[in-house]
């Protein structure tokens, strides 16, 4: 019994001695503590050891808060690169420089790799996709304002290069009597061609001074969200062209007159 109490002594100084931290510490800004590691707002991750020890920075007393983010800590080290002890603060602690035996400490997870080669959209023609942005999906909307004479009962659509011109590829939803809006989710580096129609590509939008417009172009960048606002100024069938109106039309407090070549004397026909 008697050589057994100074093995059991030596044995409990030699785990005290595993244990205690060596002189290697360093200071930082917690960013992250799970799965075995904790992780610095410098971007370093270490390794924990089995038995780390969460202290107070003004006590030295042991607690039982878990490190958080944006927790200050000074962080100590055993000899063989894992962090052993961790002395928390809710309070910058003064900046102390690491020795150069730390960052051989300092643990990647994963291995660095370089971005993959974006994937242009398929709908889209060889020349529509700038390789020098990601291809990031952002979220893309339109709101549009059209001619005071276009009909209440009117729906505008968005025709575009990649759907062939469909004239009724993207339907957008009214705001108000003036405005259309619709949000669709694009490829960043995509060049989007597009125009606005009333659903056929007879009542195709056209430039302000009644003539063929050039299809509108829209380079997606890498952002989170875009917002687009444009103008239509006259329609293909604006009667203002020459035109005669769509049978449809009706008088509207923005178009009282939908039909101006009305013979003289005929009064304007009402709903």
């Amino acid at each position: 019994m008697k050589r057994i109490l100074p093995l059991l002594a030596l044995s409990a100084l030699l785990l005290a001695a595993v244990a205690a931290p060596s002189g290697l510490q360093m200071t930082g800004q917690v960013l992250d503590f799970e799965r075995g590691y904790i992780f610095l707002t410098t971007g370093d991750a270490f390794k924990l050891a089995d038995r780390v020890r969460i202290l107070d920075a003004k006590t030295l007393k042991p607690t039982a808060k878990t490190p958080e983010p944006r927790d200050f800590a000074r962080i100590f080290f055993d000899d063989f690169g894992k962090v052993t002890a961790i002395e928390l603060s809710g309070a910058p602690l003064p900046i102390e420089v690491p020795p150069p035996m730390v960052e051989k400490f300092v643990v990647a997870l994963s291995t660095p790799y370089s971005l993959p080669t974006p994937t242009p959209n398929p709908h889209a023609r060889p020349d529509q996709f700038h390789p020098k942005y990601t291809g990031k999906i952002v979220a893309v909307t339109f709101t549009v304002q059209v001619p005071p004479n276009t009909p209440m009962n009117a729906q505008v659509f968005i025709t575009t290069d990649a759907s062939n011109w469909n004239p009724q590829a993207i339907l957008m939803h009214r705001v108000d009597a003036l405005h259309f809006r619709v949000t669709r989710k694009l490829a960043s580096g995509t060049d989007f061609r597009y125009l606005y129609t009333r659903g056929s590509l007879q009542t195709v939008e056209r430039a302000e001074n009644g003539m063929a417009r050039k299809p509108r172009t829209l380079l997606i960048s890498d952002a989170d969200a875009r917002a687009v606002g444009d103008i239509v100024y006259r329609w293909a069938d604006d009667s203002s062209n020459g035109i005669t109106a769509q049978p449809n039309a009706i008088p509207t407090q923005f178009n009282p007159a939908p039909f101006p070549n009305l013979p003289p004397g005929v009064p304007t026909p009402r709903p």
